[in-house]
């Protein structure tokens, strides 16, 4: 009896592998995932069905024998497939370190699985425990068990070395597979133990089991390897089928009880129903279908609309496009999405970001047939017709294959196109609807407002930068002008000397030190000149990109008190430092934390009038943030003005004297770097700008 159950075990196991590695052939025979998943079931159910074999109940010695090396041939080639699945999943491309791997394991494994062929590993067949026929082996055997240990082990260190590299989806999907292949591996390999003579029951192999059936939830669960479509077909049509029959079965059998025949009346009965009611039974099965195989389908509209109200508020251009795409592969699950944005400077559409997309150095000029359809009718170019939006002609199709994308929404500002983002099929299979692409019409449009605002607040920034420097003229002049003039005078003076005759009856060594005490000098104050403009150089060029570093805040007000004294009249205006004690360092970018400290020092210098003093702190506050205070004694800002302060374009110096943006860029960039920013003035005393970051680590 147990022999008969432990048998019917590993049958269902075979039957189950097999399905399952079907299942997924089907989805794309021409796909390398696809098909080294199914060699790797395949192998598994033929080593489960030659075992199966061995223990059927009237099978001969010899045929049990031929069976369990048939099993155990098919049984070595199964590492050498799972090593293959693995790098296909992984690894789009091999390269040649991995392509070596691959060469060996095939090659190992395939020696063993000949070898197991003869009597070298599978000896003789021998009743043990419970069973009538059962392995013997020697040598040969344990060389076939450590190659299988070897493999199996190693790519499971394969999978755990690349958890960290992947998507939220892709660990999920991970984290099913490695339970369920490390629970039938495990399980698998308790057989072993017994064919060495160790008295140790191979139960546990029935653990097989949970390996298919594991990775069957990870398919439903977490979209693994993509063949929920099929899976999601097969019960739509198994589904209208048996309404289809069922109807036609009940209609046949009560017409023919109420009026004894009448198989012509049950049909048309049975058709005008299955007619009428078929399209709302398969709307029904879709969408259960959808709820429970793609993840909450009916909340991803939601999460797009929340989005859609937060990212407005998002000034930094990364952020928007890192944040987008992750919403996007977490909600609509689409195979790959790509964000291109356009560079004024060459004229091109270049991808700032994607997932699901290997070429990355792809670009689009205006000469472009998908960028001219875009710019000429502002409307989605589409591969496949949406409701009241035709399908782009095939050239326009080509270059969106190119992208792996079957639609592409045009992002706008003023009529004018200033980007775009392609969208790949969605993991469910389901074309986009017109109420998808509603929302993605109202995502893109707010995208477009997010990315022009990103844009215009690090246009904005430089240019108050130049403008500040435009008004340090006269303190840089002073600067440079002073070492200059020394520089000068030293020259001037060994010319006329020597012009004069005054080091003609001089040794030569004297006049070498005379020119070279002179040239040390020059030398001296070309480094004070070069000093001064490589300050003022590193804090006017342009910055690219949002870059967060480990700064220590102490030193950023050095650097930048350093480059604003050029611009404060220090006879009137005297600095203070007070610094506690302890650290200052915070995740910040360098330039943006630069200006935001010159712009609230400048300020507070133009709100002077006469002498006055500007006090710097920067404390502990014993919370995880560090704050830096700076006060001044100005004039301060009148109460009716105080909730207007960081308004754009608001100032109180004057037309002549401010453009308004400055407070509004330092409020921008503070929160850019996750701080915080607030202020206290009172009229006629002065005011105290307060600024808080988080604590870096």
């Amino acid at each position: 009896m147990l022999t008969l159950i432990y048998a019917n075990t590993t049958l269902g196991i075979a039957i189950t592998s097999f399905l399952l590695g079907l299942f997924v052939l089907t989805k794309g025979s021409r796909n390398r995932v696809y098909v080294s998943w199914f060699l790797f079931c395949l192998f598994i159910s033929g080593w489960n069905l030659g075992y199966y074999f061995t223990m059927f109940p009237h099978i001969d010695k010899m045929t049990a024998l031929l069976s369990s090396r048939l099993s155990h041939a098919s049984g070595a080639l199964i590492p050498a497939f799972f090593v293959n699945f693995i790098y296909s999943w992984f690894y789009p491309e091999y390269n040649k370190n991995k392509k070596i791997v691959l060469l060996v394991s095939f090659i190992s494994c395939s020696i063993i699985a000949f070898l197991s062929l003869t009597s070298l590993v599978v000896i003789d067949l021998t009743p043990k425990l419970f069973m009538k026929f059962y392995p013997v082996g020697k040598i040969g055997y344990l060389i076939y068990v450590i190659n299988f240990a070897w493999w199996i082990i190693f790519v499971h260190s394969v999978m755990i070395s690349e958890y960290r590299n992947l998507t939220i989806q892709r660990k999920n999907q991970l984290r099913y597979f490695f339970l369920g292949t490390s629970v039938g591996f495990l399980g698998g390999m308790t057989c072993f133990p017994l064919i060495f003579g160790f008295p140790f029951p191979p139960y546990a192999s029935n653990l097989i089991f949970l390996s298919p059936l594991i990775i069957t939830i990870a398919i439903l669960r977490h979209q693994l390897m993509d063949i929920e479509v099929f899976i999601k077909k097969s019960l739509i049509f198994a589904g209208t089928f048996i309404f289809a029959f069922g109807v036609f079965v009940g209609i046949t059998l009560l017409i023919s009880q109420l009026i004894g025949g009448g198989r012509i009346i049950s049909l048309a009965i049975s058709s005008i129903i299955i007619i009428i009611g078929m399209h709302p039974i398969e709307t029904w099965l879709v969408n259960v279908t959808d709820k429970f195989l793609f993840q909450k389908k009916y909340e991803y509209k939601q999460i797009l609309k929340k989005f859609i109200d937060d990212v407005i508020t998002v000034l930094n251009l990364d952020e928007v496009v890192n944040s987008t795409l992750k919403l996007l592969d977490e909600s609509l699950h689409p195979y790959a999405a790509s964000i291109f944005i356009l560079n004024r400077a060459d004229d091109k559409y270049n991808l700032y970001g994607s997932y699901g997309l290997e070429n990355k150095d792809i670009a689009f000029t205006s000469e472009s047939k998908l960028v001219y359809f875009l710019k000429k009718t502002h409307n989605p170019a589409v591969i496949k017709q949406v409701e009241g939006i035709k399908g782009v002609d095939p050239l326009i199709a080509l270059e969106i294959h190119s992208l792996k994308a079957v639609l592409v929404l045009p992002f706008l500002l003023h009529d004018d196109l200033i980007g775009f983002i392609a969208l790949g099929r969605k993991r469910s299979d389901e074309d986009y609807t017109k109420d998808d692409l509603d929302i993605l019409l109202d995502l893109a449009r707010t995208e477009s407002i997010a990315i022009g605002n990103a844009q215009l607040l690090t246009e904005a920034a430089q240019a108050e930068r130049r403008a500040a420097i435009g008004t340090m003229a006269a303190g840089i002049n002073h600067e440079i002008g002073n070492p200059l003039n020394i520089m000068s005078t030293k020259i001037q003076l060994f010319k006329m000397a020597r012009q004069k005759g005054l080091l003609r009856d001089k040794p030569v060594e004297e006049a070498l030190d005379q020119a070279e005490a002179a040239l040390d000098e020059c030398l001296k104050q070309s480094v004070r000149i070069s000093g001064v403009t490589k300050k003022l150089s590193n804090f006017a060029k342009p910055s690219k990109e949002f870059k967060p570093q480990l700064l220590n805040l102490s030193e950023e007000i050095d650097e930048t008190l350093s480059v604003v004294g050029y611009d404060i009249d220090i006879g009137k205006v005297q600095i203070n430092k007070n610094f506690t004690s302890g650290s200052f360092r915070v995740l910040a970018d360098k330039q943006e934390i630069q200006q935001v400290f010159f712009n609230i020092l400048r300020n507070a210098a133009q709100a002077i009038d006469g002498t006055g003093t500007i006090t710097v702190s920067i404390l502990n506050t014993g919370s995880e943030k560090v704050r830096v205070e700076i006060q001044d004694t100005g004039k301060g800002i009148p109460e009716d003005k105080v909730h207007r302060v960081f308004e754009p374009f608001f100032t109180t110096k004057g037309a002549s004297k401010g453009t308004g943006l400055g407070l509004s860029i330092v409020r921008q960039l503070v929160w850019r770097n996750k701080g915080e920013i607030s202020f206290k003035s009172q009229a006629g005393v002065g005011t105290t700008f307060i600024v808080e970051f988080p604590k870096g680590e």
